[in-house]
């Protein structure tokens, strides 16, 4: 069983990336201190210390630890390449009542059972043993009406990422928007498999579409502008699918190269260089004055070895620096053309 996403390579290429800070918001949420990831259980502990313990706990309630379902309203696509707070928290506000009620009702014991959703479980007990209670902190707000929920949801999450997240905002669209140009690079040089393949677990091409696992069956055929890519630093597990007919389906992956959200700052040597090749391009150029093995740069630099050797290729084709083997070593140094791109 699996989601079908049919389309034509020509629909896939008119995909698109954007950065959702919502989407942080709730991955950080749904693990809490329990994330994986170093950067996502700092801000964890910044909002429970920051954040009035109220808007907290809705946030909780509304995006469980212990269970697979959070409403699709708090997440709005980003309509931008890089999305702001304030555009998506005002987006959440005006969610519509009826939208509201049936994302609630999709996962909460006690509430309308919808037929579509039974249909996808094969049959009502198995959908209704699915289902979660309510927390209190959900159900005194479900209590003023969907439209209260909306408003409270959205001020809770952009409270949660202001204290929480908002300090470390710059550096993570770099990490975020270095891998859109990678994943970029990928489906330029190497086709939509490949670029799909880098995206995560559990997602292929079939020649005819894009194939999810998932433990039930649907047929998404209104992709007619592809694919929302959203790459977060706070993702775990294979890539995670939204879709409301008629708009555009969106998945959510794991961006690489996140470690250097918690590593050790790395120097930009050079603004005008780095604005041109990007940071860790920059980095890589200035670091190769002699030759030097991708392990070696990795071992003092915050990136892994496949990040590390990914930029490599790329200043190599580029002809900015040179590969040799010395013994059982391949390493890399700038060659002349790099010299001078660095000098001017």
């Amino acid at each position: 069983m699996a989601i079908h996403l049919t389309m034509t390579a020509d629909q896939l290429g008119r995909s698109r990336f954007a950065i959702s800070p919502a989407q942080e918001v709730v991955s950080t949420v749904r693990l809490r201190d329990a994330h994986p990831a170093r950067h996502a259980r700092t801000w964890y502990a910044r909002a429970r210390a920051l954040m009035p313990a109220g808007e907290l706990a809705l946030l909780e309630a509304l995006v469980p630890a212990d269970h697979d379902y959070a409403p699709d309203f708090l997440t709005p696509p980003p309509a931008r390449p890089v999305a702001t707070i304030e555009e998506q928290a005002r987006i959440i506000a005006r969610t519509s009542a009826d939208d509201i009620e049936r994302q609630l009702d999709i996962g909460l014991h006690g509430r309308p059972v919808r037929e579509d959703v039974v249909a996808l479980f094969g049959d009502e007990d198995t959908y209704l043993r699915w289902r979660r209670p309510a927390p209190d902190a959900l159900e005194r707000v479900i209590a003023e009406g969907p439209e209260a929920v909306a408003v409270a949801a959205a001020k809770a999450l952009q409270l949660f990422f202001e204290l929480a997240i908002e300090p470390d905002w710059s550096r993570t669209t770099a990490v975020l928007g270095d891998d859109v140009r990678r994943k970029s690079d990928l489906l330029a040089s190497r086709g939509a498999v490949a670029m799909l393949n880098d995206l995560g677990r559990g997602m292929v091409w079939d020649g005819s579409g894009i194939v999810l696992d998932r433990p039930y069956d649907v047929t998404v055929d209104w992709a007619d502008d592809g694919v929302l890519m959203i790459p977060t630093s706070t993702h775990v597990g294979p890539v995670q699918f939204t879709v409301k007919c008629p708009e555009q389906p969106a998945v959510v992956y794991r961006s690489n190269g996140i470690g250097r959200l918690w590593q050790r700052d790395v120097q930009v040597p050079n603004r005008a260089l780095a604005d041109l090749l990007g940071d860790t391009r920059a980095v890589l150029l200035t670091e190769l004055g002699e030759h030097q093995s991708t392990k070696e740069l990795s071992s003092r630099l915050p990136w892994s070895a496949p990040t590390v050797s990914y930029h490599l290729q790329v200043l190599l084709r580029a002809g900015l620096v040179g590969r040799t083997r010395r013994g059982n070593r391949v390493v890399y140094r700038r060659t002349p053309v790099g010299d001078s791109l660095l000098e001017a």
